[in-house]
């Protein structure tokens, strides 16, 4: 090796000794408040929401459910539907196309309200802090409720309604207007206009195993008083929801 090329190597050697010294003395010289901060642990979340936002004191409905005895006819509280003449006529005239096979049920449509809660079909109930969610079987429904959500009466009429949802006490309550009147209130073909309103009741039992609800139908075109039939929802854990759509020849 070269006199120079000895230098060279001496003089690199020298440096990085230097610098390897001094490293330390540049970390020490950090204030201690630059350290970073253990970072929190982000909430779960499912389907985009958090679910640890539920509100505090009030019962959790998420989970799968069915009708304990679904129902063809739906049948009130007491006493008998009463029917307006308006919604005799509709009520036979759709009884008539259901014999013929050209009634409703033949069609590829949305169930409705409250036909879905009546069907055999399961369906999943999933409650956040916002909103609460209904994802059924019966030809993939979903329908999305948002707790204080206003109603406006000048929404365009829709499938299953423009529903609000709020908590009265332990019960769920969801409010829902805005129909449009494609479909019927139960698979004998009691029928609705676009003036019907909803309310549906959910309260959770002591073990969380039943729902025990209501809806109030109130449709001053087919009934002459609001009316009320009631549902027991029984869970079931475990299950998974089939996809089940309906096909041209199919009815659900």
């Amino acid at each position: 090796m070269t006199s120079m090329t000895l230098k060279t190597a001496l003089a690199a050697s020298a440096v990085l000794a230097l610098a390897g010294t001094a490293l330390p003395a540049l970390a020490a010289d950090k204030p201690a408040a630059a350290k970073a901060a253990p970072a929190k642990s982000a909430p779960a979340t499912a389907g985009g929401a958090a679910i640890s936002d539920r509100p505090k004191g009030v019962p959790d409905f998420t989970g799968k459910w069915i009708n304990a005895t679904p129902e063809a006819t739906l049948k009130p509280t007491s006493g008998a539907v009463p029917l307006t003449a308006m919604g005799k006529e509709a009520y036979a005239n759709s009884k008539a196309a259901k014999a013929t096979g050209a009634g409703r049920l033949t069609l590829c449509h949305m169930h409705g309200e409250p036909r879905l809660l009546f069907t055999k079909y399961p369906f999943l109930i999933m409650q956040y802090g916002k909103h609460v969610d209904f994802l059924h079987q019966a030809n993939h429904t979903f329908r999305i409720t948002y707790f204080g959500a206003k109603l406006d009466p000048d929404a365009d009429p829709i499938w299953l309604g423009h529903p609000t949802a709020k908590f009265e006490g332990k019960t769920l309550v969801i409010d829902a207007q805005g129909y449009n009147a494609e479909t019927w209130l139960d698979y004998a073909g009691l029928p609705h206009g676009e003036k019907l309103t909803t309310e549906e009741r959910y309260t959770l039992s002591a073990d969380g195993r039943t729902i025990n609800g209501a809806v109030k139908i109130t449709d001053p075109e087919f009934y002459s008083k609001p009316w009320t039939a009631a549902f027991t929802l029984k869970k079931q854990p475990g299950y998974s929801l089939e996809q089940y759509s309906c096909m041209a020849d199919h009815k659900m």
